[in-house]
């Protein structure tokens, strides 16, 4: 239920100023996904990778709970809030901390809206839409696009993944959106260094006088039933290469683009694509030289709606891995594919029933995983899960309130 107005009583841990502050209307909102789901993954190469046995899992597929609102401020501006935080409903543990999601402040007016804080990077939000399960839970499309799955984290990050990751909630950073003209519209993101420069663990050491920072961009056109867009992301110095392969922090540019399109006929059935080519480039790896690895992902969607009922058939393929440099080449068996199926009935505006099924193909040499809620940690070509083949169903629920 949507409370449009709360009167936070605070006199008790913050006296009267508080409760004046409180006069502000409030909303309460939030997303509930739990599912029931049976999860393996089989097939994997020879040496040292190794197989993930069936087991049944309850997943709370990225739940939240928030809080925002909105000062006017006269002559068509306005102030606004969004703190918003993980819920993991399912065990009750790791839910993380306040504004552990798209979380900020901002100022709004008829020249769009600038944002300090948390926040889906405009790559993630350029084609999330695209995705019939929300881009959460085992089916969502960052099993291949992306990188390396959806993550939350600063310039840089604190393992492989989250340094090669595009599909990122970015920390530390500054956003603008543009206001929509005749069906365009546009985001500018950047992210800055902030408490990545000076730890190893999380980006890089003082020493190294490296300062990672990220740039990213969208723009989108939207007319009826027709929607297209354009996104770009670059992350400078993020070490994702070098931590990846065990070598000492050198500077560094990765990269990434993607165009998506999608139609929907007679307001019931649509289909959509997606292009995207990431780039990644360490300027030195163990003292060889520089090393270039490049990787082509598409993704195509089908979704038909009829009353309650939704259906959903999706297919993505990630390319193989293109190296150079530093005594690397083109890794063969690399590619991947994932197929997904999804049906969806209901029972209100708010409410909705869901079963689906996903498989991602692996190469011996490739490792994807569930975008979401990963059986195993994902290294790209590396193991433990070298070659093993993800497998899920799933029965579930969602409520928004």
């Amino acid at each position: 239920m949507k409370l449009k107005r709360i009167m936070l009583v605070c006199i008790g841990a913050f006296g009267a100023p508080g409760l004046a502050a409180a006069e502000a209307p409030v909303q309460i909102y939030g997303t509930l996904n739990g599912d029931f789901e049976s999860v393996e993954a089989k097939g994997a190469a020879l040496g040292s990778a190794q197989d993930f046995a069936r087991r049944n899992r309850v997943t709370s597929n990225s739940s939240n709970i928030g809080l925002r609102g909105s000062e006017d401020l006269g002559s068509g501006l306005s102030a606004f809030f969004q703190i918003e935080n993980a819920v993991n409903f399912d065990d009750g543990t790791g839910s993380g901390f306040w504004a552990s999601r798209n979380s900020g402040v901002g100022l709004k007016s008829g020249w769009g809206q600038i944002t300090l804080g948390q926040w889906d990077s405009p790559y993630k939000y350029a084609t999330a839409r695209f995705d019939p399960s929300g881009n959460v839970g085992i089916a969502a499309y960052t099993g291949i696009m992306g990188g390396t799955g959806g993550i939350t984290a600063g310039q840089g990050g604190s393992n492989p993944a989250q340094r090669l990751s595009f599909e990122r909630r970015v920390g530390n950073s500054v956003q603008y959106w543009t206001p929509g003209w005749k069906g365009l519209s546009a985001r500018l993101a950047y992210g800055t260094s902030d408490s990545n420069q000076g730890s190893a663990a999380t980006g890089v050491s003082e020493a190294s006088g490296l300062k990672p920072d990220l740039f990213s961009a969208m723009a989108a056109y939207e007319a009826g039933p027709f929607y297209a867009t354009l996104a770009f992301e670059h992350h400078k110095d993020f070490q994702g290469l070098n931590s990846l392969l065990g070598a000492p922090a050198s500077s560094g540019n990765d990269q990434a683009w993607k165009a998506g399109a999608s139609y929907r006929f007679a307001g019931k059935f649509s289909i959509g694509g997606i292009f995207e080519h990431l780039q990644y480039k360490a300027d030195d790896i163990n003292g060889l030289g520089s090393l270039e690895r490049k990787v082509d992902n598409w993704y195509a969607v089908g979704q038909y709606d009829a009353g309650p009922h939704h259906v959903a058939l999706a297919y993505g393929r990630k390319g193989k891995e293109k190296l150079s440099g530093a005594g690397f080449s083109d890794l063969p068996d690399s590619e991947a594919h994932q197929i997904s199926a999804r049906y969806g009935f209901s029972l209100s505006k708010r409410t909705q029933l869901y079963a689906m099924a996903t498989r991602i193909t692996n190469g011996e040499n490739a490792a994807q995983q569930f975008g979401n809620t990963p059986l195993t940690s994902t290294n790209l070509f590396r193991d433990p899960s070298r070659g093993a083949d993800p497998t899920g169903y799933g029965i579930g629920m969602i409520h928004v309130f």
